[in-house]
């Protein structure tokens, strides 16, 4: 059996335990956001080459790359809109989400000692939630 690559922790604020984040946590958040929970604001997100990590785009951020991201605006004729996403802010996203989580997502290790994430439980609506809170430290849109 592989063992999971831990990319990060988050300390739980009700409990006081660890959430342990693995690369593969990551990788499931980041598909789910980008293959429907961004797209209504969303309309392009870019590997900048110099920081490509990985082969697809939803694993840049567990691998310590970064996405640009595209902001949909109507007036933008610039195409100013575009905003970095890298490990750091998505976990600073991710942790303002297990404040308040849409559905319970946390699982208890066998020890009882900390959580792990249950990312069956992070839908695409979610996923959106936590790279809103990584971009712009708020859900600005829908």
């Amino acid at each position: 059996m592989e063992k999971m690559k831990v990319v990060g922790e988050i300390k739980h604020e009700k409990s006081g335990k660890r959430v342990i984040v693995t690369e593969e946590d990551v990788d499931d958040i980041m598909c789910s956001a980008l293959e429907g929970g961004v797209v209504y604001w969303c309309n392009a997100a870019k590997v900048p080459a110099d920081k490509m990590v990985a082969s697809w785009g939803h694993e840049q951020i567990a691998r310590g790359g970064e996405l640009k991201i595209h902001v949909c605006e109507p007036f933008d004729d610039e195409d100013t809109e575009w905003y970095t996403l890298n490990k750091e802010k998505f976990m600073k996203g991710l942790e303002m989400y297990l404040h308040d989580p849409r559905y319970e997502c946390l699982e208890k290790d066998v020890s009882n000692k900390y959580y792990t994430i249950d990312t069956t439980c992070i839908d695409a609506g979610c996923a959106d939630t936590i790279i809103q809170y990584a971009l712009f430290g708020e859900e600005v849109f829908g």
